[in-house]
């Protein structure tokens, strides 16, 4: 669950009398979901007890405004440092530059990254898969893959990255 400090919050609450007193409400129930609009995904949950100021109303559903205190160092402005954030990636490896080049020259002429993966890369487990190499967290790949991936937008390919294992392509899918 992702945690700010000061959040506009839309939450369902069945009785009609509560909403006539307007101003701070409480969650009576023991959690309450918290979602990103009437009837929308999930985003969390509030406590029984938790106080809140209400915003705006719709039919069977208040728009209410939460504050509380929480630990500094749990904010961040990179939506990539998120705990649990995945990215997903698909590579070509090869041993040596003029390999990546060739490679990269391919691609740059319309090549499909899939068939170049199966084709080329030494990478045995993703090569199969079109260079797919699946979901990872932060820290689960070289630092250097990792730095590519965030770098390109989804669906766009890396140029030539270095790593212990030889030279990549990258192309970010998620």
């Amino acid at each position: 669950m992702k945690r700010i400090g000061l959040i506009g919050i839309i939450c369902l609450f069945s009785s009609a009398s509560l909403l006539a007193q307007g101003g701070t409400l409480y969650i009576k129930t023991s959690k309450e979901n918290l979602r990103n609009g009437p009837n929308g995904s999930r985003i969390g949950e509030i406590q029984a007890g938790t106080k809140v100021e209400l915003v705006e109303k719709k039919p069977n559903w208040v728009k209410v405004q939460l504050t509380g205190w929480i630990w500094e160092a749990s904010l961040t402005s990179d939506s990539t440092m998120v705990s649990g954030f995945t990215m997903r990636a698909s590579h070509i490896l090869v041993k040596t530059e003029a390999e990546a080049t060739k490679v990269f020259g391919e691609l740059k002429s319309g090549a499909d990254f899939s068939a170049l993966a199966t084709k080329y890369s030494l990478d045995p487990s993703s090569a199969s898969k079109g260079g797919d190499v699946g979901e990872f967290l932060r820290g689960d790949l070289m630092p250097e893959f990792e730095a590519a991936v965030l770098k390109i937008k989804l669906g766009e390919t890396s140029g030539i990255v270095k790593s212990a294992l030889g030279f990549h392509i990258i192309k970010r899918t998620k």
